[in-house]
């Protein structure tokens, strides 16, 4: 709706009475309240000479643009103790804040986030496709079953080299214990310090 420019100075400054009487002109009456705003009444378009009226907001609609939740103020304050600190609401879906129990229940149906996900179910990797699973390479073995198992799957190492890996392994736990992942790790490093023995000049 485009105002005129008679009707923009109504709106701003208010009809006055038009009286005969100077008495009755002299009356002191309350101010009146503008239905519109002067910051209400907009130019139609940028550049334009022609005004018009913003589209006004009912109450409701400001209401509802300063409408917090009881969540979002929970907390909102600058230097408050992080929510990593304590739980959000209710119990966490995987029990990370609780060790996994060595021998499990039937009935157990917590997760304790030792449970495969949706990608390592379509994606398995070749350890689980053989059924080797993660508990079965962080189980404490003996020299003999390490020794199997290493000559099993093809890797050939003399008794001392054997040794030698074994009491790297053993001095990576702090009870002596040896695991599978244990001999993976030495294996790897003593081969990465052999290829960099091998790239740098004598």
């Amino acid at each position: 709706m485009l105002l005129k420019e008679y009707e923009e100075r109504v709106i701003i400054k208010g009809r006055k009475p038009d009286c005969v009487n100077p008495t009755e002109a002299n009356v002191e009456e309350p101010e009146p309240t503008l239905l519109i705003k002067p910051e209400d009444i907009v130019l139609k378009e940028p550049g334009s000479t022609e005004k018009t009226l913003r589209t006004l907001l009912r109450p409701s609609d400001k209401v509802s643009n300063y409408y917090k939740t009881t969540s979002s103020e929970i907390n909102a304050v600058v230097g408050a103790v992080p929510s990593t600190c304590y739980p959000i609401c209710g119990v966490p879906t995987i029990r990370s804040d609780i060790p996994a129990p060595r021998i499990r229940r039937i009935s157990d149906r917590t997760n304790y986030g030792e449970e495969g996900s949706a990608y390592s179910l379509l994606y398995p990797t070749i350890f689980a496709q053989k059924g080797v699973f993660e508990r079965d390479f962080f189980k404490t073995r003996s020299k003999e079953e390490i020794a199997e198992i290493l000559c099993n799957i093809g890797v050939k190492l003399s008794d001392e080299e054997f040794e030698n890996v074994w009491n790297l392994a053993s001095k990576k736990h702090h009870r002596g214990e040896v695991c599978v992942e244990n001999i993976r790790n030495v294996l790897d490093e003593l081969r990465h310090a052999d290829r960099i023995k091998c790239k740098t000049p004598m």
